[in-house]
């Protein structure tokens, strides 16, 4: 299968754990109660609810960029989810992935929908080569690399 705008990887599970802060994160003044560690935890409990229906995909293109999602980051995609309207999927369609928006109408039509005004819907027939691949449950970003894109 082609690969549009996703390329698809088998998930390996973690060996890494990590510490979790017992208190959130603010975001404004930090409390010097909060300067310790109470468990772990790995980022496949927070990121993997079916590991043997689990792939990620690496985006490519700018479709998706009004959702924030952009081409370099990583989708964890469960094909066991059962998709729904609104959900952002992987599809196949006409032999290559693709990552969009699902949108399933009351009167049964399916488009696909890119988060990026210039991309416009694809609207599936009997005609379409179409299949929901999986249902994207999380995307990892890398934001060290998008430092430069802040006007701070």
């Amino acid at each position: 299968m082609k690969a549009g705008n996703v390329t698809i990887y088998k998930f390996k599970k973690s060996e890494s754990v990590l510490p979790l802060f017992l208190s959130t994160i603010q975001a404004g003044f930090p409390s010097p109660a909060d300067d310790y560690l109470e468990e772990v935890l790995s980022l496949d409990d927070i990121c993997i609810a079916n590991q043997a229906s689990t792939f990620l995909g690496r985006i490519k293109g700018n479709s998706l960029i009004d959702i924030c999602i952009y081409e370099g980051d990583i989708a964890v995609i469960d094909k066991a989810e059962k998709p729904q309207n609104k959900d952002l999927v992987v599809c196949a369609i006409d032999g290559e992935f693709n990552a969009k928006i699902l949108r399933i109408e009351k009167n049964g039509t399916v488009q696909l929908i890119s988060a990026n005004s210039k991309f416009k819907p694809i609207t599936i027939t009997e005609h379409t080569d179409f299949k929901v691949w999986g249902v994207i449950t999380f995307v990892i970003q890398n934001i060290k690399k998008r430092s430069n894109d802040w006007n701070y």
